[in-house]
């Protein structure tokens, strides 16, 4: 039988009919013999996904047969199989079935589920039998231990002598055993010192198969959650390496002496401790060279906790290491000198390698050279790499700064100065060959080899590189920080947090040592530039090894002058930079601040090598992946875009916004070319056809619009209003049968299918030529929120406010799984480019990979501090980006999970103000999560007020002083709240920056607060769709007023305490008994969301603003619109009336419009900001007015109206001149800092740099 012929046969038996490809491919290679671990390292696909591949089909066909079929007896199945199906034949088989063999092989457990990490691949294997049936017996239990089992094993022992492959066998040996199987096996290396949180998180994520997500902040907490996993399920976890965590202790000094932990660390210690002394029924497997203080008072012959010495290599695995090395000898020469180096499998290969070099091969004459002493791996590696060229030397040092497999190229970028390719080749060779330096294929390029190097050896040349600058800085010494760069800005998230870690930090803590204080650390760095500039300030890394140093060390840059030097590799995007010199200074490979808010969306060009952004603040960026540049800024939306959309060809990109227009960009130079106009409420979603001449746009109007992209723009004369210039106003189509808001939507394939997803909980099917609706897929119970098609369109997948993903079949509409995992709203979903796999980002802050033939989620991937937004697949499939309200955007590594890059974004809009005239302090609330202080007769910033955990919707001073201790002496005080997208409200000692109390019940947002004119009641609003009213003395919940069906965006309490009037998303206006908590009217005249309101001074009018364009002013007697407000040309968000009746509004048009309410006129604009206009107040005739105005006049009448924006400033107007008095603005990270004429740049890095303060 040929593998062919069996793949028919298997095709034959199973119902799915033909494999998916990595079913074939296993199948394929195990045919042959190969070992799960040698199809992944030769296909790139991780081990463990490989054997879970394999071990589903191995049960598939047991269903199938009838049998128990696994890899080892698979082959013998099929052909009993074949051979039976041929006497069928032969007997015309009728009514026969296949005879029933599970009797021929005993039931055995399913394969556990295995996660095998940066495990090595170990298909060379030499001894160890002896110390692999110890510890399977302890783990496993025996006679020996009673039939005890341990739950904690360490494998202790000297750096080189094979820990790391002792403990892979020994993990794969536990995972294929047939009796007293684990569930879960899952191989982790602490070589770059992870916090312990990252580790617990992961194993959390694993052994819960990706479904807790509500994980505690603190490792501690997180412990308390891992320990019942390990009681309930038989779990074994290898943590190879724990010595990183550990002091470093030489191999000289280790003496069976428990060590400490380094400072951070401590909290291993503890899981340790608690793994070791809970009952439960798995086991943890550490390997390290330094015995941890638990496991020292743990241990004991017959205790759960046991310890293995690992010694070296037996006399004949020895010599195997050396016969494959090519050395000759007699048995007596070999066994010498496995003797002399104690078995130690590195220690061997590196000796093997001199001899083999300097006296090719022969044993006997280097023995004859006189005694070798071996006392532990470090001082032959001294011995060895004291040996090496400078060049050699330079490679080995960059290696181990990368921590990680590096390929040719990227080692050759590193080195400075560059060499020619072919003598890097000729050097790593060398070094290989010298078993320094260990070689793999990488997962990008299977066919090309990365370089690295074993942790002993990394951890050697760590400490030297960090010696060796420690004193080079102390003697002022500029070559070696000119040559190597301490951490690589551009490098992968996790790798530059481990530079820091194992770098940057211990040579900070030596420095301070020697030199007492971190000032004088930072004056010896300053020493080190003007040597630089004595030496001519050569290119290189010495730069932005500094200023690396100095943003570690925390201490002020202000004034700095780096100009003209080379900044490479400097990452310093949370470093103030304030009035630093950069002037023709080379940024090159350095990372800075950017310019963005919340991403909601994220789109890969279709050659995969640029990422789409959009915002809250409305703009759109486009970044090249491989060196995280941004390349271009498209400004052009006034409000959030919701959507972006690659053209299928990657020259233009659609977007969709929030202020209902829909614009086309070129890619190449980032203008905007069209503006397709239509939609009468935000658009939320867009997608090109497949052949790209058309665009689908979804909509909160509850349509779907179809757009030619060819189709013509307006042509207007050249004195006619310019701001209509590339216009589209007609669509295709409209189409109009679901009953809501319309949040997504997708083309199938073959262009010849949309498929929609709605606020109606229906996903709808259209004929995309004709806008005919085909078929109406029901089932969720909630909102759904995100639409994708397999790339072959045979499935729809949905992703819903009911927190769920469902999978339906594109032809029959029928519901083919429902995938759970997530604990809140599904945002968004998208399918693997081989259509294997769908990835699920929610507000959860987690993003969930899923295989799609089990509909088991494979991974969890966390590292989003706020709600994810969105999430897609790169077109080959290797990476994914996310979008998420906490500023960042990121790519993940699909195989393994972690973050290679993230984009951090740094924005200061005000979203809200509120005035205390008495004390002259205005408050905002913050894009930033904070609300700042400002006293306005400086015009500087009294106070900031941190605590809130996400953006300040919402700040109120309260209208009278409050005490909130009662039985406290305390005189009462006008306080502060501030409602947050954190789900709290928070009354504050403005004054002190004390936070009072904490208020919570909402489950969402707090886009709204009040306080009632007594100030004894504070009312909010919520995109939970509830109104709530608080007792303020006591901060308790009073009533939940119920009624808006979408997020209340408004909350005012009339003068007389009557009612409560709020607005929200629902297009409504709802007027509430404050003492009966009913609603008693409910006003509907807007047409669109109404997002703010105020109360006219005499309570007589309310007036309301609206996504409609218009201002709505309402009788309060009989609550009757009674005159509607026209000027704007984009929603209006914001209104106040003064004192005097005057009303002023504020809209996504960048404009401030003061209305005569009486005759419905406006009567000015006021024009200054440059982004949307967020929120208003007046200021009362007071001394205040007249210090703003410098006017003492007692007759003065003029108000103040001070209005806030996202474009970051706050201005204070003369009403009565229109004249801006005064613009305040918080310091930005960059202010001052001067860039002129640098270079390394792009011209949007540039812009953005501007934007942050910089100045040329």
């Amino acid at each position: 039988m040929t593998v062919d012929e069996a793949l028919d046969q298997v095709e034959r038996l199973l119902e799915q009919g033909r494999l998916t490809r990595v079913q074939e491919l296993v199948f394929r290679q195990s045919w042959v013999g190969q070992s799960y671990m040698e199809i992944a390292k030769a296909s790139g696909y991780d081990f463990g996904y490989i054997k879970d591949t394999g071990s589903r089909l191995w049960q598939m066909l047991s269903d199938a047969l009838g049998q128990k079929v696994t890899k080892h007896n698979f082959q013998s199945a099929l052909k009993r199989s074949q051979r039976q199906d041929e006497d069928l034949e032969i007997k015309n088989g009728v009514g026969l079935t296949y005879p029933n063999l599970a009797a021929l092989e005993p039931n055995l457990p399913a394969p556990p589920k295995t996660d095998w990490g940066e495990a090595l691949n170990i298909s060379v294997f030499y001894g160890r039998e002896s110390e692999l049936r110890r510890l399977e017996n302890w783990i496993l239990g025996d006679a020996a231990t009673e039939g005890q089992r341990s739950s904690l094993v360490a494998i202790l022992g000297l750096g080189g002598v094979g820990k790391t492959a002792l403990s892979v066998k020994l993990a794969q040996q536990l995972a294929a055993a047939q009796a007293d199987g684990f569930e879960y096996v899952i191989w982790r290396s602490l070589r770059n010192a992870p916090p312990l949180r990252e580790l617990l998180q992961a194993l959390i994520q694993f052994f819960s198969d990706h479904q807790e997500v509500n994980l505690a902040d603190t490792a501690e907490g997180q412990l308390s959650q891992l320990l019942p996993y390990l009681q309930q399920h038989r779990c074994l976890v290898v943590l190879d390496n724990l010595d990183t965590v550990l002091r470093g202790e030489t191999d000289s000094d280790l003496r069976q002496r428990p060590s400490r932990y380094r400072v951070g660390y401590e909290d291993y210690g503890e899981l340790l401790q608690r793994v070791g002394e809970v009952a439960h029924q798995s086991c943890l497997v550490i390997t390290s060279r330094e015995k941890p203080p638990e496991i020292a008072y743990l241990e004991g012959d017959i205790l759960p906790v046991r310890v293995l010495q690992l010694g070296g290599l037996d006399e004949a695995a020895g010599q195997k290491i050396l016969q494959a090395k090519g050395l000759k000898g007699s048995p007596d020469d070999t066994s010498r000198l496995v003797e002399c180096y104690r078995g130690n499998p590195l220690a061997l290969k590196i000796a093997a390698t001199s001899i083999k070099d300097s006296l090719s091969g022969n044993i006997a004459e280097f023995l004859t050279q006189g005694n070798i002493v071996f006392d532990g791996i470090r001082d032959l590696l001294a011995h060895q790499i004291n040996r090496l060229s400078a060049l050699e030397l330079q490679v080995m040092y960059w290696l181990a700064i990368n921590r990680e497999p590096t390929s040719l190229g990227e080692l050759q970028a590193d080195l400075v100065p560059q060499i020619p390719q072919a003598r890097l080749a000729a050097v790593l060779e060398l070094l290989q060959q010298r078993s320094l330096i260990e070689s793999s294929p990488t997962f990008a390029e299977p066919e090309r080899s990365s370089f690295t190097q074993q942790p002993v050896v990394m951890e050697y040349m760590t400490d030297e590189l960090i010696e060796q600058v420690n004193r080079a800085i102390a003697r002022t010494e500029v070559n070696l920080l000119n040559r190597y760069a301490l951490i690589k800005a551009q490098s992968k998230d996790y790798v530059r947090h481990s530079q820091t870690r194992m770098i940057l930090q211990p040579l900070i803590d030596r420095l301070v040592a020697h030199y007492g204080s971190r000032q004088d650390v930072a004056d010896q760095l300053q020493q080190m530039v003007l040597a630089l500039r004595q030496h001519g300030s050569p290119v290189g890394y010495l730069g932005g090894n500094v200023l690396n140093l100095l943003s570690q060390l925390q201490v002020s840059l202000t004034g700095t002058d780096f100009s003209g030097l080379s900044i490479w590799q400097a990452y310093l995007p949370a470093t103030n930079l304030s009035q630093v010199n950069f002037a023709r200074s080379d940024l090159s490979k350095s990372v800075f601040a950017e310019t963005f808010g919340g991403v909601i969306s994220v789109a890969f060009s279709p050659d995969g090598q640029q990422l789409a952004t959009s915002d809250t603040s409305g703009e759109i960026h486009l970044w090249h992946i491989a060196t995280g540049k941004q390349l271009l800024i498209c400004s052009g939306h006034a409000h959030w875009t919701w959507a972006l959309a690659f053209s299928p060809d990657g020259e233009f990109l659609a977007s969709a916004s929030d202020d209902y227009l829909v614009k086309l960009w070129e890619v190449k130079t980032g203008e905007c070319l069209k503006t397709f106009r239509g939609h009468t409420y935000s658009v939320n979603a867009i997608a090109f056809s497949p052949n790209g001449q058309q665009i689908a746009t979804s909509s909160q109007d509850a349509t779907i619009r179809i757009w030619d992209v060819s189709a013509p723009v307006n042509r207007l004369q050249v004195d006619t209003d310019k701001s209509l210039l590339g216009i589209v106003d007609e669509c295709v189509r409209i189409l109009t049968d679901h009953e809501s808001r319309v949040w997504s939507i997708a083309f199938s394939p073959d262009g010849e299918t949309l498929v929609s997803g709605s606020e109606d909980k229906t996903i709808r099917l259209w004929n995309a030529r004709t806008g005919e609706c085909q078929q109406t897929l029901q089932g969720h119970t909630n909102w759904i929120k995100s639409i994708a098609i397999s790339p072959d369109g045979r499935l729809v997948a949905s992703g819903s406010f009911d927190q769920t993903v469902k999978l339906w079949d594109a032809e029959t509409g029928n519901c083919l799984t429902t995938l759970q995992a997530h604990s809140s709203t599904v945002t968004s979903i998208a399918f693997s480019p081989d259509g294997q796999k769908l990835v699920s980002s929610s507000y959860d802050q987690t993003i969930k990979l899923w295989d799609i033939t089990t509909g088991r989620c494979i991974r969890t991937l966390q590292g989003h501090s706020n709600r994810v937004w969105s999430v897609a697949f790169s077109p080959n499939g290797r990476l994914l980006a996310s979008g998420g309200d906490d500023h960042a955007a990121k790519l993940w590594d699909v195989e393994t999970g972690q973050c290679t890059k993230t984009w951090k974004g740094h924005t200061n809009a005000i979203l809200s103000l509120s005035l205390n005239a008495a004390q002259s302090v205005v408050a905002a609330g913050h894009e930033d999560q904070t609300v700042k202080l400002w006293n306005l007769k400086t015009g500087q910033i009294y106070k900031i007020l941190q605590g809130h955990t996400n953006r300040v919707w919402s700040v109120a001073f309260s209208p009278v002083p409050i005490n909130l201790y009662p039985k406290s002496e305390q005189d009462p005080k006008i306080i502060l709240a501030s409602g947050s997208a954190d789900r709290t409200i928070k009354l504050w000692n403005w004054q002190t920056g004390q936070c009072l109390q904490t208020l919570k019940g909402h489950t969402s947002w707090v886009w709204a607060i009040a306080f009632s004119p007594n100030g004894q009641l504070l009312a909010s609003g919520s995109y939970d769709q509830t109104v709530r009213l608080w007792e303020v003395q006591t901060g308790k919940c009073i009533s939940v007023m119920q009624g808006h069906v979408a997020p209340v965006t408004s909350v005012n309490i009339s003068h007389d305490l009557r009612w409560l009037v709020s607005s929200g998303f629902d297009r409504t206006l709802r007027v509430w008994d404050i003492e009966t908590g009913q609603c008693v009217h409910i006003l509907r005249e807007h047409t669109n969301t109404v997002w703010s309101g105020d109360f006219s001074p005499d309570g007589q009018q309310f007036a309301s603003c609206s996504y409609d364009l218009t201002i709505k002013i309402w009788d309060t007697s009989a609550w009757n619109c009674i005159s509607t407000l026209q000027g704007h040309t984009a929603p209006v968000i914001a209104v106040a009336f003064s004192a005097t009746g005057e009303l002023a509004s504020g809209s996504f048009d960048q404009t401030i419009k003061l209305w005569d309410v009486s005759t419905k006129t406006c009567t000015q604009t006021l024009q200054g900001h440059t982004n949307l206009v967020s929120s208003l107040v007046f200021t009362p005739y007071s001394s205040l007015s007249r210090a703003i105005l410098e006017d003492e006049s007692p007759e003065l009448t003029e108000s103040i109206l001070i209005s806030g924006s996202f474009d970051e400033r706050i201005k204070l107007w003369n009403v009565k001149t229109t004249q801006c008095l005064q613009t305040l603005r918080a310091a930005r990270p960059y202010e001052g800092m001067i860039i002129t004429d640098a270079v390394g740049i792009t011209e949007a890095q540039r812009a953005t740099l501007k934007a942050l303060g910089a100045v040329e």
